[in-house]
């Protein structure tokens, strides 16, 4: 056999990671810039851009986000935006030094066929074989929780929980919700529009704030950034808003946590109950472990943590499981 690279990848809505058998790991914002005239092309210099630099210039570019909700966008565009950033993120881990690349890929705990063949198409030409594993798995395979736990996995497009037995889980045991970071975002705009009469506020704007102030604990704390009210510079208090966001998903979590338990052999209900895992970015929610745990607290004694190094537990997991799987559980996409 000749030299074989493993990857594990997270193609995720804002950010992607990818981890391999030589050691990498490489997080990049999933965002494809293309140069919207010939100006552009010539400002530029390229014709795509890939993560900050699409961003640093996305005045002059068409920008895709191409993983929506964790799955490449089903149309022309979107599906070739998807496949630069996959061959673009791949040729980070220097798969030219090796014979063959085997890659354990990602996605949300439910996703059509449609998807699945999109995600695999994405790769094609890029890895000589591929499995496709749901996020909470990779991460609980990760950290060796395969076996009597419930993984919850609050990404930005998605939030995706599994109850595992130390096998691949069903689709019985998988929920995924779409109440999750972008849900979030979405909530954190509307309140903050409504507070601040006339205030110009964009998605990314809303979501860089969440990513650098998120807490639902304790008192209200006082978070101070600038807006833009008809073109007029104001610095506002949004810390209040920031928390009552973030707190809105935790009882749409909560009750997606209590269906995965309430749906599970009840002789195995408590070993579950006192388990329960949070990772992805919406697991780095300042007291969010906390306010879960309160809010499932009527089903009985529980117990809820959240993983080291979140934004890279799903790529570094599906790595270690490519490394551990024989090559009959692939799927050859040459």
């Amino acid at each position: 056999m000749g030299k074989r690279l493993y990857v594990g990848i997270d193609l995720g809505t804002y950010q992607s990671t990818i981890a391999s058998s030589a050691g990498s790991i490489e997080t990049i914002e999933t965002v494809v810039g293309r140069p919207k005239d010939p100006v552009a092309r010539n400002f530029l210099g390229r014709d795509v851009l890939f993560g900050n630099d699409a961003l640093k210039n996305k005045l002059a570019c068409n920008l895709y986000r191409p993983m929506a909700a964790g799955v490449a966008q089903d149309d022309e565009a979107n599906l070739a935006a998807a496949k630069a950033f996959v061959t673009h993120l791949i040729e980070t881990a220097g798969p030219e030094e090796y014979d063959e690349v085997f890659g354990v890929i990602c996605s949300p705990s439910h996703v059509s066929f449609t998807d699945k063949s999109n995600l695999v198409a994405t790769l094609r030409g890029q890895v000589n074989a591929i499995m496709v594993v749901t996020e909470p798995f990779a991460t609980a395979y990760g950290i060796g929780e395969i076996s009597g736990s419930i993984c919850v996995d609050i990404g930005a497009g998605t939030t995706d929980i599994a109850r595992l037995y130390g096998i691949f889980p069903t689709e019985e045991d998988q929920l995924t919700i779409q109440e999750a970071g972008d849900w979030i975002d979405m909530q954190l705009m509307g309140l903050v529009q409504k507070k601040y009469t006339g205030a110009q506020v964009t998605k990314d704007m809303v979501r860089k704030w969440k990513e650098e102030y998120s807490y639902v604990d304790g008192e209200d704390k006082e978070q101070m950034v600038e807006l833009s009210v008809e073109g007029k510079k104001q610095v506002v208090d949004i810390g209040d808003l920031i928390k009552a966001a973030c707190t809105m998903v935790v009882g749409k979590v909560g009750a997606a946590i209590k269906s995965i338990v309430a749906t599970a052999d009840p002789e195995y209900q408590p070993i579950l109950r006192n388990n329960i895992i949070l990772s992805g970015g919406g697991s780095l929610i300042g007291g969010i472990a906390d306010a879960i745990a309160n809010d499932i607290a009527d089903i009985g004694d529980v117990t809820v943590t959240c993983v080291e190094d979140p934004i890279e537990k799903v790529a570094t997991g599906a790595m270690a499981l490519a490394q551990d799987m024989p090559d009959e559980q692939y799927t050859a996409i040459n």
